[in-house]
């Protein structure tokens, strides 16, 4: 890494701590996202750049995703400007990857933009920001894994302290949708994803950003 990647890489991580590394609220002691904690610790964090338009770095992600990281999060500095069009990007390789584009059903890409908005779950108060470069943010990660944390969530109350009136349940369908299709293509879990069950019990669902 440069010294640039290096600062930003450092950014994201004391970003991790300050947000979703903390309690939700006064009343708990569940985070948004108990299992981001693990991940640094344990060293299963991998952080990749894509420093122009060309999506090369995300597919390049999706397509070495092998579990040696529990999620590959890459910075996009040349981040599509408007919003909706990012996102809506970002669906797009969901549904490609549904398709077979790549060499795995298993994955699941979600993505923050600088113009998102702010989720009042979100306690960014500690965090200071160390350099002046925006940039966006894209995850990979496993679906099965994700999507078997939400089933255990939707009998607590995590989504409404996290989401209030304002659930993605579009983002959610598509995502449980795409998990279906893999348990129809025969997947049955593995021991990585009953790795972390009892993190998901608590609360988790993934890394959730903005």
């Amino acid at each position: 890494m440069n010294e640039i990647e290096q600062s930003i890489s450092k950014e994201i991580r004391e970003w991790s701590f300050y947000n979703i590394e903390q309690p939700i609220s006064e009343d708990t002691t569940t985070a948004m996202c108990p299992y981001a904690r693990k991940a640094w610790d344990d060293n299963k964090v991998d952080i990749a750049f894509k420093h122009d338009q060309s999506f090369l770095p995300v597919y390049k992600a999706i397509e070495q995703f092998d579990d040696s990281f529990d999620i590959t999060v890459v910075v996009d500095v040349a981040y599509e400007p408007q919003a909706y069009s990012f996102h809506q990007r970002i669906e797009s390789i969901n549904y490609s990857i549904a398709s077979g584009a790549f060499n795995d059903l298993n994955i699941w890409v979600m993505g923050s933009h600088p113009d998102d908005d702010h989720n009042a779950a979100l306690d960014d108060s500690g965090f200071v920001q160390s350099n002046d470069i925006s940039y966006a943010m894209i995850y990979v990660q496993r679906l099965a894994y994700l999507q078997e944390a939400a089933n255990k969530l939707k009998h607590t109350n995590y989504y409404q302290l996290v989401f209030g009136d304002r659930e993605p349940d579009h983002v959610f369908e598509t995502r449980e949708h795409f998990y279906n299709q893999l348990l129809e293509n025969g997947y049955a879990g593995n021991e990585k994803e009953r790795r972390y069950e009892k993190e998901a019990s608590y609360g988790n669902e993934g890394w959730h950003y903005g």
